[in-house]
């Protein structure tokens, strides 16, 4: 706890000396104002357990009808969700992995969720984590942070995409603002990873995943609407899309909240076990 407080006071020095010019004033007319008073936004579906459908396309992965998921913030016994393998999405491999995993849910095996296990979502399973997330903005790029574990996401809007960039959790993202109201962030150079998984059904991806999201402010500017498209042609038989919605979260201030630092393997399982790093990469 001390050096997630020590990391927390190095980044929030950092922080303030990058943004301090944004950080004292709203953006410049013209641009979305994230930041509001200071305050973050709180995801409306706090159960997090699939993304909103998109207004026209191909819809994401959801669960099997024949066993409805049931989760800690529903009425019910609880249950753990079952990918619906009759996706038109999916291609054959997909298809056949998520089917091993299904298998094993079934058996009675804990089923690995990005949230639960402390992992980071990436793009755009990032945005089915159930906690506040706050933006910083400034003339060349904007940074997201989520309160569960402090996360920082990076948005670029001063150059494009590099030739050959580094796989990431959240990849390499570029954007622009649109109409006074949206960012649009573009993303690639996510990690192939066995548990890099693009939702909560355990649905995979290749190193093509290409994702492009809207974030636009809603015209009370009391909540955002999250629209997004996804292209990985490694994995998915079309492009499909999907949204997500956050409201204000009355200017809130960021609370330390460490879930991988208690996350302790009590049983010694060990079936996910939360990458760590042996020392800052700062």
């Amino acid at each position: 706890m001390k050096l997630l407080r020590k990391w927390l006071t190095i980044a929030g020095c950092l922080c303030a000396a990058a943004f301090a010019p944004a950080a004292n004033s709203a953006p410049e007319p013209g641009i979305p104002d994230f930041m509001g008073a200071g305050g973050g936004w709180n995801m409306i579906n706090t159960n997090a357990t699939d993304y909103v459908d998109p207004v026209g396309g191909a819809k994401p992965v959801t669960n099997d009808p024949k066993y409805p998921h049931i989760g800690n913030l529903q009425p019910g016994q609880k249950s753990d969700r079952v990918a619906d393998l009759n996706s038109p999405i999916l291609q054959d491999w997909a298809r056949a992995q998520m089917k091993k995993t299904n298998d094993a849910v079934l058996r009675g095996r804990t089923p690995f969720v990005a949230t639960s296990l402390c992992w980071p979502g990436g793009v755009p399973a990032q945005l089915l984590v159930p906690t506040k997330v706050y933006f910083l903005q400034a003339p060349k790029e904007v940074w997201m942070i989520w309160e569960r574990d402090q996360l920082v996401r990076r948005v670029y809007l001063d150059r494009p995409h590099s030739a050959s960039p580094r796989p990431d959790w959240f990849g390499e993202s570029v954007g622009h603002y649109e109409n006074g109201d949206t960012l649009v962030i573009d993303t690639i150079g996510l990690i192939e990873h066995p548990l890099s998984f693009v939702d909560n059904y355990r649905t995979p991806h290749t190193k093509q995943l290409h994702v492009v999201e809207r974030w636009k402010i809603n015209p009370d500017r009391k909540g955002i609407e999250v629209s997004f498209r996804v292209e990985d042609p490694g994995a998915f038989t079309t492009s499909w899309g999907g949204r997500m919605r956050y409201r204000k979260a009355n200017n809130a201030p960021i609370e330390e909240f460490a879930c991988a630092e208690n996350n302790a393997d009590y049983f010694g399982l060990d079936d996910y076990k939360i990458p760590t790093a042996a020392r800052p990469d700062f």
